[in-house]
């Protein structure tokens, strides 16, 4: 071959790889998805299994060498992870640097409703879609205007969902008078809010509430107002380690009151924490945690079982959580939305179809916190159902069906 022929096929080669995003052809540029969480600080039983399955995932993305668009290009996937600490300032920062330096597409982003709900406003102005792996309604929802917000997305069930089975747990049971305990943090209030307005939708009256903080180990004061009040139970809306502290708490000034949980408890370090206290605890929680007690033909049971089998395995044997399960659900549905991406798209652009895939195509879709319908209207996608009640027993999770309350 002459070396002017050769010259011209080198030529058209740089011209192709030019193109088609400075790779080689039938290789696209890389996808970059943001992810933070808190695996370190007051939220870390949450976060750190969050960021262990945004690690795992990142492993099955290398060995599979990315993913393939509608074109037949393959693209690499690069997760970013950050972690904030559960702090919103750092997790704020985070975000914009996601979006502004690192340039993802989409973000999974935080641990905590607190967290979340800080990172709204950059999301929204910068229009990149950012799925929370946090509970409060808020995060998707505008409280003012009552709809939903046009970048942000949730996978975990709310508050809300949580507080329709405490409400109706404690209504089958006479218990009518409550008391509930929180954080002062955005999941805590949260959680109050949420159980207040499902007792009262029961006919249960709230008697007595007070909140403490996220690294409190001491509630004289609360157990005082608990006792004073005469209440009949009583409800914690927090996560480990206090939510597990609240709870030997009580149980060691009133071992006869029956105590309810959110499901901000549903990960072994709330029972391990919590020790002999944990026992006879009432709470919902996400399915992966009674996988062996659920019917075979649940649509959800194949997806959990995957699910358990490839986290347990990454990280040598550790007990799962529905937290990690969260952080699974959002980043398998961005790559589902990235894999429907044509090559050559402006980042602008796939941040858009990005968000326009999950608001439409995420129907019917089996996940880790329950099967995703999400809709113009529904940046959850999921209902009560999404939850099953659970107790504790012999330091493990055992379904607790409305027919044995």
């Amino acid at each position: 071959m002459s070396l002017k022929r050769t010259s011209f096929l080198a030529l058209f080669s740089i011209l192709a790889i030019i193109l088609l995003g400075g790779c080689a052809p039938g290789k696209g540029t890389e996808y970059k998805i943001g992810f933070i969480s808190s695996a370190t600080g007051n939220y870390a039983s949450l976060g750190l299994p969050e960021a262990k399955t945004a690690e795992m995932i990142q492993k099955q993305l290398d060995a599979m060498g990315g993913i393939t668009g509608p074109d037949g290009v393959k693209h690499p996937v690069k997760i970013v992870i950050y972690d904030d600490a559960n702090e919103p300032d750092r997790a704020v920062s985070s975000v914009g640097r996601l979006i502004n330096e690192d340039e993802v597409i989409a973000v999974v982003s935080s641990t905590g409703s607190g967290t979340s709900v800080a990172e709204i406003p950059v999301c929204e102005e910068n229009k990149t879609p950012c799925v929370s792996m946090a509970s409060a309604k808020a995060i998707t929802t505008d409280p003012k205007t009552n709809t939903e917000y046009t970048w942000m997305f949730k996978t975990p069930q709310t508050n809300g969902h949580a507080g329709e089975w405490q409400a109706a747990y404690l209504k089958a049971k006479g218990l009518t008078n409550i008391c509930i305990l929180y954080t002062n943090d955005g999941y805590g209030k949260d959680c109050f809010a949420n159980f207040q307005a499902a007792a009262e939708a029961e006919g249960l009256s709230v008697v007595y509430d007070a909140s403490y903080a996220a690294t409190d180990t001491e509630f004289s004061a609360q157990l005082a107002g608990v006792q004073a009040s005469g209440c009949q139970a009583v409800e914690i809306g927090s996560t480990p380690p206090v939510a597990s502290l609240a709870t030997v708490a009580i149980r060691n000034a009133l071992p006869e009151t029956p105590i309810t949980l959110g499901h901000g408890v549903c990960n072994q370090s709330f029972i391990t924490t919590a020790g002999a206290a944990a026992e006879g605890t009432v709470f919902p929680c996400g399915k992966v945690t009674v996988l062996d007690q659920l019917a075979a033909g649940d649509p959800q049971k194949p997806v959990l079982q995957q699910y358990i089998d490839d986290y347990t395995a990454a990280t040598n044997g550790e007990a799962i959580s529905t937290f990690g399960g969260h952080a699974w659900d959002a980043l398998e549905m961005i790559v589902d939305a990235l894999g429907s991406l044509k090559n050559g798209m402006s980042l602008e652009d796939q941040r858009t179809a990005v968000r326009d895939y999950l608001e439409n195509n995420i129907t019917d879709w089996p996940g880790i916190s329950g099967t995703f319908t999400m809709s113009p209207t529904d940046h959850n996608g999921l209902t009560k159902d999404s939850l099953l009640f659970v107790t504790v027993q012999d330091g493990k999770w055992v379904a607790f069906p409305e027919t044995d309350w």
